[in-house]
């Protein structure tokens, strides 16, 4: 509801009191029922390197996901910001990512939220940030308002869409998660602690990795872009075991279709 709502011009979107409400009962309801809510999986950075280790560099299509796997986790993003993250966005420097996320759930106005990230041994974001952006040059889909993220085909080239397309050169969100999906799955992850691994794994991993190193609840909110308050950072913490690579087979359709980028 909240994407729908920011859609809509500044001056023609309606109060969203009175809809909350009623969520906000219904759920009390439902819990009281017996309800729970079916959470992703936590990818820590413990399980976020054994993915990233599990991909080929040498290829344009590696380059790209080993970048993806390593900013969704350090800039605990939402698919949709994935896919909406533009280049002009992300400054590369010698030590770290200069980031600002345009738009999140609790940036109604889209003024942006922006944050240096200091870059780490284990996920080497300034060399494979470097890296992707290098074959977007050769590619010729650098252009500062181009999408940070880009569909390739099997050659690892430039994927083309209608030109009246409505997401233009934007990766679908549904397409990354399905893409960092399928690299959890290559690394024997698919499952963590009998839970799915879906692009929000990342979210949730470092925002659980944060809290177990003692950062405090205001400097999670912060960083996750979570509204001030507990409910939204404490429902993204996972308790996480050995992960499991047991669970009901995928369609053969499904993996054929992600195979194609």
């Amino acid at each position: 509801m909240s994407r729908i709502w920011s859609w809509q011009p500044l001056d023609f979107r309606p109060d969203p009191s009175r809809f909350k409400g009623r969520l906000r009962a219904w759920r009390e309801e439902w819990a009281k029922a017996g309800g729970q809510v079916d959470r992703s999986a936590a990818v820590t950075m413990e399980y976020n390197v054994r993915i990233i280790v599990s991909i080929d560099e040498s290829t344009t299509i590696g380059k790209r996901n080993v970048f993806l796997a390593a900013l969704a986790y350090s800039n605990l993003h939402q698919e949709m910001e994935l896919a909406d993250q533009l280049l002009k966005r992300v400054k590369v420097h010698d030590s770290g990512l200069y980031v600002t996320t345009a738009m999140s759930k609790t940036d109604q106005g889209g003024t942006g939220s922006s944050r240096f990230i200091r870059d780490r041994a284990d996920l080497q974001l300034v060399r494979r940030a470097r890296a992707w952006i290098a074959v977007l040059h050769e590619l010729g889909a650098d252009g500062p308002n181009d999408p940070l993220f880009r569909a390739l085909t099997v050659k690892g080239g430039l994927r083309s869409y209608p030109a009246k397309r409505e997401r233009g050169k934007k990766m679908r969100p549904g397409s990354l998660n399905e893409r960092l999906q399928h690299l959890a799955e290559q690394a024997g992850v698919r499952y963590i602690d009998n839970k799915k691994v879906i692009s929000h794994s990342w979210r949730a991993g470092a925002n659980t990795d944060m809290k177990a190193r003692g950062v405090s609840l205001t400097e999670r909110n912060m960083v996750g872009r979570w509204s001030p308050g507990p409910t939204a950072s404490e429902r993204a913490t996972r308790s996480t075991r050995s992960p499991s690579s047991a669970g009901p087979p995928e369609p053969w359709w499904r993996r054929a279709r992600r195979a194609a980028y």
